[in-house]
């Protein structure tokens, strides 16, 4: 069983990557997102730890996290993000750890995906076997968050700001697909790329 890691910055494909890789190949994907999410909730392992550093404005009526107010201050104060992250990165990640031996015990699946942009922030490329990188040119990303999120300019302005920036992802990560065609092109270049694990 193979660890993939997907990684690249917002709006660039990583999930269309991830997808191919379950729907034609097998994959099972372990979606750190969710995991994120279901950890922020009440009870969850990140919410107590979260709540204590924000205060109780970043809640919501019923006691659980609004996560716009959270984007709120987050997105404009990078010392406030990478806190956030310090405090949610490392509940995931164990997860995600004890997911990957519950499934290498199975032994079901011949890839297993960890898709996410703060791939090195988290640790997540240390687990990997290998990490892919997704890159799409920054203006056809900024056009798909307008269009599919509904996201303004300053709102994506901010978060490009607060990922990694292209050279960055290079240097690190010499599995690079480019995602600047069509689904047909992605499907072949993640074809090749499993092709040359096999040898």
């Amino acid at each position: 069983m193979k660890v993939i890691g997907i990684t690249g910055g917002i709006g660039s494909g990583k999930s269309l990557v991830a997808k191919i890789l379950t729907e034609k190949h097998g994959a099972y994907f372990l979606n750190t997102d969710r995991i994120a999410k279901e950890q922020m909730e009440i009870g969850g392992a990140s919410y107590a730890g979260v709540v204590d550093f924000f205060g109780n404005s970043i809640l919501a009526e019923d006691g659980s996290i609004d996560p716009k107010k959270l984007s709120k201050i987050v997105f404009h104060d990078k010392e406030k993000l990478n806190k956030l992250n310090a405090l949610t990165h490392p509940n995931v990640l164990k997860v995600i750890e004890e997911e990957l031996a519950s499934l290498r015990e199975g032994g079901r699946f011949p890839y297993v995906i960890i898709e996410t942009a703060l791939m090195i922030e988290a640790g997540y490329d240390f687990i990997c076997d290998e990490v892919w990188y997704v890159y799409t040119p920054e203006e056809i990303r900024r056009e798909r968050l307008k269009k599919e999120r509904n996201y303004s300019d300053q709102k994506i302005d901010s978060i490009f700001d607060s990922q990694r920036k292209e050279d960055e992802f290079r240097k690190r990560y010499s599995k690079v697909i480019e995602n600047t065609g069509d689904i047909q092109n992605l499907c072949k270049q993640v074809e090749r790329l499993l092709q040359k694990q096999q040898r």
